[in-house]
């Protein structure tokens, strides 16, 4: 068997490949998704600690849109990621809309020559932490940055079971190799551990596993091969076939049901 060239999902090298392919940070997919879900939680949590006159900090803020929403109450808001044509896209948008207190950094807070993380803000100078479906090994630097009683406000993907159906797909397109899949083991543990060694700790966290529906192939197609390279993927022409075989055999009233599982934590700084 041929050795697959695939980064391995949310690596570096996995999203500069994804940058080549998409203008954002972004599921391009079609699905309907479970009520009480992470994604719909982090929104509430974040609007409920977002404060008028606050200086806010968002981390890997891929193509910007939560920044705007933060800029209506923020006094002012630094966004950084490390791609640099999404944070072209996010301050073309920021201009098109009139939005002027949005900093967006191009900027790798990763520095494994020092073994040291470096955040793109001054000393004592965030009120809060927002973080979706980014990173976490800027943690050991939020302590520096943050002004007393700042909050960090984070949601991570949780490791999601793998479908039974995948192995009726080609290899290449078995679902661990999607970028919808961590593998990235126990999320609550590997926050834990980041906030001790960061000297911080766990405020709260929810852990939400609703179902997302998919209504036909081709949205579970674009489902599997999120991430992957094109010259990797066969065109959903040439295996249409599996998919609607997956469809007839594991179908839940019309639909293919995939488990969305998110981890949404809070930690208070000082």
């Amino acid at each position: 068997m041929a050795e697959l060239r695939i980064p391995r999902a949310h690596s570096n090298e996995w999203y500069d490949h994804l940058a080549t392919v998409e203008d954002g940070y972004y599921y391009p997919r079609s699905s309907r998704l479970g009520a009480r879900n992470g994604e719909d939680a982090y929104q509430e949590v974040v609007d409920e600690h977002l404060k008028d006159g606050m200086r806010v900090l968002e981390v890997g803020c891929g193509h910007g849109e939560l920044a705007l929403d933060l800029a209506t109450k923020a006094s002012h808001v630094t966004a950084y990621d490390r791609i640099a044509p999404w944070i072209e896209r996010a301050a073309q948008m920021a201009a098109d809309r009139g939005v002027n207190n949005i900093d967006y950094i191009c900027h790798d807070a990763a520095d494994p020559a020092h073994d040291r993380v470096t955040l793109p803000v001054g000393d004592n100078s965030v009120d809060l932490f927002g973080c979706r479906r980014g990173p976490l090994h800027w943690i050991p630097d939020a302590e520096r940055v943050a002004k007393p009683g700042a909050v960090i406000l984070h949601l991570a993907p949780m490791e999601e079971p793998i479908p039974a159906w995948t192995s009726k797909l080609p290899h290449k397109l078995h679902y661990e190799n999607c970028g919808r899949y961590s593998g990235a083991g126990s999320i609550h543990i590997s926050v834990e551990n980041r906030l001790h060694r960061a000297g911080l700790t766990l405020d709260s966290g929810w852990g939400f596993d609703v179902p997302e529906r998919f209504d036909d192939a081709r949205e579970l197609y674009t489902v599997v091969t999120w991430g992957l390279p094109r010259d990797e993927v066969p065109p959903f022409e040439d295996i249409e076939h599996r998919f609607e075989r997956i469809f007839e055999t594991h179908a839940e009233d019309g639909a293919v049901v995939l488990r969305h599982c998110r981890y949404l934590w809070k930690a208070i700084v000082g």
